[in-house]
C-alpha cells in the first residue's frame, strides 16, 4: 500500500470513528439544548475532523529515527541489563520512577544527562509507540506513573507529545489499568489496537511457527517502539516479561500457548517491525508476581520496588526470570527450573537465525543500583 493511499485510509478510519462518536453524542441531546446555543452538528463535525486530520498526519508518515534497530548479536558480544531499585520497595510514585529510570538510562548509555541518554535512542522525527501490559488490570499492569515518566523523557529529547502513543490490545483494558484514553491531537495519545484508528493488518504474516495479523500500530504508524512489560511468572510460559508482551501485538495469541509457548514467543518477536523498531525494554518490577501468574495473586506478590532496563529483550527476560526464581526460592517454592518450567522460548529466541538477543547468562552483564 502506497504512503498516500495509506494516509487517506487512516484518515477515513478516524473520520468514521469520530463521526460515529459525534452523532452518538448529539443523538442524546434534546432539541431545546441545541437551540439554546449548543455547538451545531456541522460545527462539531468540522472541529472533530480538524483534530482527526492532525492526528492522522502524526501517525501515518514513515519517519527516520535516531536508531535503525537491533541487529543479531555476534558470537562474542555481550548484553547489559540495569536493575534499579528503591530501598523502601512498596508501590512507586511518579517521582521515584523518574529517579529509577533516569539513573538506569545514564548507566545504560554512559550519558551524563538524562535527556542525552534519551537522544541516543529517539529523535524529534520519531513516532513512538509505548507497548504496555494492561491485561491483568490495575493491580499488576504497567504503571501509568512509569509510562508518564517515559513520555516525559521522550519529550525531553524533542519527540512531540502528539507523536507518542501508549497502547495495548484493547482500549477498555488500558482504561481498566488506569490509563487515560486519549484520541486528541495534543497527545500523548492512548488507545488500543481495537480502536478503528488502528486495527490489525488484513492478512497474516507467516513467521516460522506463527501466522498472525499484527497491529497496524507496529507495522504502519510507529517508527520506534518501547516495550514496557511487567515481571511475572506465567503458568504456561514459565515467565511473561518483554518477549511475551508482544503477544499483545497479534490478533490470535490464544493459539500459541502450547509447549511452554515455545518457539511461538520467539517467532512473534522476529517480525521485522518488532525487531527493528524496538529501541528500549523497560520492565516495571515495582511488584513481582513470582508464583501463580499470569493473573494477580496477592499471596505471591513481592514489592521488588524497581525496574529492569535493556536494549536486549532476551537478556532482560533471562535476568528477569532469574529474579523470579530467587523470589521463589526465598519463599520456599520450587523454582521454574526445578519444576521443568524454565521459559523454553529464551533459548529459541537467541539461537540460530532468530538471533533476537542473548540468553547465555555468562554473556549478560548486570548492573544493580539501589536508590534512596
Amino acid at each position: 500500500m502506497g504512503e498516500k493511499h495509506r494516509k487517506r485510509t487512516f484518515e477515513g478510519v478516524l473520520r468514521r470513528e469520530f463521526l460515529k462518536s459525534t452523532f452518538s453524542l448529539i443523538g442524546g441531546l434534546s432539541l431545546s439544548a441545541l437551540l439554546a446555543g449548543v455547538e451545531s452538528v456541522s460545527e462539531a463535525t468540522s472541529r472533530l475532523l480538524d483534530r482527526d486530520k492532525t492526528l492522522s498526519e502524526s501517525f501515518s508518515s514513515p519517519r527516520r529515527g535516531a536508531s535503525s534497530g537491533r541487529s543479531s548479536p555476534g558470537k562474542n558480544s555481550r548484553a547489559l541489563v540495569v536493575i534499579a531499585r528503591t530501598k523502601q520497595g512498596t508501590n512507586q510514585s511518579e517521582h521515584s520512577y523518574k529517579g529509577l529510570l533516569d539513573a538506569s538510562l545514564r548507566r545504560l548509555t554512559g550519558a551524563r544527562r538524562s535527556e542525552d541518554a534519551w537522544a541516543q535512542f529517539f529523535s524529534p522525527e520519531d513516532v513512538v509507540a509505548i507497548k504496555v501490559n494492561s491485561i491483568t488490570g490495575r493491580r499488576l499492569a504497567s504503571s501509568p506513573d512509569l509510562v508518564s515518566v517515559i513520555t516525559q523523557g521522550l519529550v525531553s529529547c524533542g519527540v512531540p507529545p502528539r507523536s507518542i502513543l501508549i497502547w495495548d490490545r484493547t482500549t477498555w483494558e488500558l482504561k481498566a489499568a488506569g490509563f487515560t484514553v486519549n484520541f486528541a491531537a495534543e497527545g500523548p495519545l492512548c488507545f488500543g489496537t481495537d480502536a478503528p484508528a488502528a486495527g490489525y493488518e488484513p492478512s497474516p504474516t507467516i513467521l516460522g511457527t506463527v501466522g498472525s495479523c499484527f497491529s497496524r500500530i507496529v507495522t504502519q504508524y510507529a517508527t520506534a517502539l518501547i516495550n514496557v512489560p511487567v515481571l511475572r511468572e506465567h503458568s504456561l510460559a514459565g515467565a511473561s516479561i518483554a518477549l511475551k508482551n508482544n503477544y499483545g501485538s497479534i490478533h490470535n495469541p490464544n493459539k500459541y500457548h502450547d509447549n511452554r509457548c515455545s518457539p511461538f514467543v520467539a517467532d512473534v518477536n522476529t517480525h521485522p517491525d518488532i525487531r527493528n523498531k524496538t529501541r528500549l525494554n523497560i520492565c516495571d518490577a515495582a511488584k513481582v508476581q513470582f508464583h501463580g501468574g499470569p493473573g494477580y495473586k496477592s499471596k505471591w506478590i513481592s514489592y521488588f520496588g524497581g525496574i529492569l532496563v535493556s536494549t536486549d529483550p532476551v537478556a532482560l527476560d533471562t535476568v528477569g526470570t532469574e529474579e523470579i526464581e530467587k523470589l521463589q526460592k526465598a519463599n520456599g517454592l520450587r523454582t521454574l527450573s526445578g519444576e521443568g518450567r524454565y521459559p523454553a522460548y529464551l533459548s529459541a529466541a537467541s539461537a540460530g537465525i532468530r538471533g533476537l538477543g542473548i540468553s547465555d547468562r555468562s554473556r549478560i552483564d548486570v548492573i544493580n543500583m539501589e536508590l534512596a
